[in-house]
């Protein structure tokens, strides 16, 4: 297995955890569960893949075991030729994550439950197009605007130049010296990846008690979090052409639900992280967008005549950057490119693409400007500059946040927290005490504190999960998990201790699903009912396929058969 194929085969692990299934290692053999489509089948469909050693600069060889027979063998046919042509416009790429989308896609547009061989024949005939023949929109809509839902194992990718501190802030937001840092250009080389935790507002805020998160608090009371934080070589113009390290680093961003640009505020580094005087810090926000908009525009245009004669082709590429069907629609709306817009696709000039790729960068990759180096003299005027321009953004000193978590972890400090004010210990050097002081100063009275966790509470926002806790009891808000444990510390046992980000759109039924399964196995059984409690303390029936609200949801659900941990 190759290093490429391993990072791939780990990343799909995180996107489908329970609807992914190891096969073998040598070649790579694992099968994937279609698990959102729009059409319910009797039972599910999976995907066997198994990965050559050339793969991805060939196509992965694709099976849909028989063992459900769900799918005919003639649609397995179609559809497994269907996946092929898809595989061959995707070569050079990881595309397990496309092809899983565009069989979903396929299934829900070309099957139903108990749908007549024969009657799917005819359909199939009638819809048929002829070799070179433009499609029609009407026979393939560009549509799908409905969020699919399900667990959100929340990815936030590092962006910016060599020297910027991208990897002094990968340490300081997981807590340990993890990733290499240094005054030189490609410090990182491979992607540092490690959980961090943020802050979310939390239930028990509004409460008399403070709930038993299973990660904690922030010093403001507010809920710790984890998610998964990529620190990827450093961006240099004209990464997309090559320079650097090139469509590698691009590459290595996919996963990530929003970036995290971390820009050296203090104006002393260039374009290339080269020290330097008097640079503008907000040249590097520009050319940092258009890296990530050539990167995705040259890919598509490698592809350009295949998409001109079938412009559904265009949104099938897309979903190969991880991005849902409602997530490119939204990128097309923005853009003002429609049904009748699509199907006149080979008559487009160079700037409606570009428009399009624009969008879809906007909306597929959010971006939170983390100005650091806060701490030094010649930041004041840039942050100061970059936070009238309009992007989201928050002032950092990743390195001062380092230094206060190693004198917690010395004892020199008496308290410490990201917001708070820095106290040291009686026995604390003379330099020690002078660069605390400094840091109490020059950043927590200036900036509200070092801002590292401040910054990935900010770039999760840009998405905004929807945060369920489930609960055995909604008078006691007693967590599933909880099980019959005593009381700690004067509450209830285990109040509110479980919190699973979801994506917008998942259904009653569907957080109820993902309880009964790994790894939470919380409940069991069929469902019967579920009841929640919303911000005003109401208690109220929810209907199986109600969509849970935003920002967070407390809900009790009832089986046929509870889990083992209730």
């Amino acid at each position: 297995m190759t290093e490429e194929q391993e990072e791939e085969i780990q990343a799909l692990k995180a996107i489908y955890d329970a609807d992914f299934a190891d096969i073998k290692r040598q070649p790579p053999c694992f099968m994937i569960k279609l698990s959102n489509m729009d059409v319910e089948l009797r039972s599910p469909v999976w995907l066997r893949f198994t990965l050559p050693p050339d793969y991805p600069a060939v196509p992965p060889s694709i099976e849909v075991p028989m063992h459900s027979q769900v799918l005919s063998p003639e649609q397995c046919t179609k559809l497994l030729n269907h996946l092929s042509e898809q595989a061959g416009d995707l070569v050079g790429m990881a595309m397990v994550f496309t092809l899983v989308e565009v069989a979903q896609t396929w299934i829900g547009e070309h099957i139903q439950p108990g749908m007549d061989e024969s009657v799917e024949s005819a359909v199939d005939a009638d819809t048929e197009e002829e070799e070179g023949e433009l499609p029609s929109i009407v026979d393939r809509p560009v549509e799908d605007t409905k969020a699919t839902g399900g667990r959100w194992q929340f990815v936030v990718g590092l962006v910016g130049k060599p020297s910027a501190g991208k990897s002094t802030f990968f340490n300081a937001a997981v807590g340990k010296d993890l990733a290499k840092t240094g005054a030189f250009p490609f410090t990182t080389i491979e992607p540092n990846v490690k959980q961090a935790l943020y802050a979310v507002f939390c239930p028990c805020q509004r409460m008399e008690k403070q709930c038993d998160s299973a990660f904690g608090h922030s010093a403001d009371g507010k809920r710790l979090m984890p998610l998964i934080l990529k620190d990827v070589a450093g961006l240099v113009p004209g990464a997309y052409e090559g320079k650097g390290r090139g469509n590698r680093f691009l590459n290595d961003l996919l996963d990530a639900d929003v970036l995290i640009h971390v820009v050296d505020a203090s104006g002393c580094t260039d374009e290339k992280g080269e020290v330097t005087e008097k640079y503008d810090p907000s040249q590097d926000i520009s050319w940092v967008e258009r890296e990530l908009q050539q990167w995705i525009y040259q890919n598509v245009m490698e592809k350009w005549d295949a998409i001109r004669r079938r412009p559904q082709k265009l949104v099938d590429m897309f979903t190969g950057y991880h991005a849902t069907r409602s997530t490119i629609v939204q990128a097309l709306t923005s853009a003002g490119v429609g049904e009748t817009e699509l199907n006149n696709l080979p008559q487009w000039g160079e700037e409606v693409l570009r428009r399009i790729v624009a969008q879809f960068v906007r909306v597929r990759f959010p971006i939170l400007l983390a100005l650091n180096k806060a701490d030094l003299p010649t930041a004041a005027e840039h942050i100061e500059k970059i936070s009238q321009l309009g992007h989201p953004c928050t002032a950092v000193s990743a390195l001062s946040e380092r230094f206060l978590q190693s004198c917690e972890e010395k004892g020199e400090l008496v308290q410490k927290a990201e917001t708070e004010d820095v106290t040291p210990v009686t026995q604390c050097n003379e330099e020690t005490r002078q660069r605390l002081a400094s840091i109490q100063d020059s950043v927590i009275k200036r900036f509200g504190g070092t801002n590292v966790q401040g910054a990935l509470s900010a770039a999760v926002e840009l998405k905004q999960p929807v945060y369920a806790y489930p609960v055995s009891n909604l008078s006691t808000l007693k967590s599933l998990s909880s099980g019959g444990s005593s009381h700690q510390h004067g509450r209830e046992p285990r109040m509110l201790h479980d919190c699973v980000p979801l994506k917008p759109g998942t259904t009653v039924v569907q957080f109820f699903e993902l309880l009964c399964h790994y790894p939470f196995r919380l409940l069991s059984g069929d469902f019967v009912r579920a009841e929640m409690l919303d911000e005003l303390g109401n208690e109220r029936h929810m209907k199986k396929e109600e969509i849970l609200p935003k920002p967070y949801c407390i809900i009790k659900y009832m089986s046929t058969k509870r889990g083992a941990a209730v």
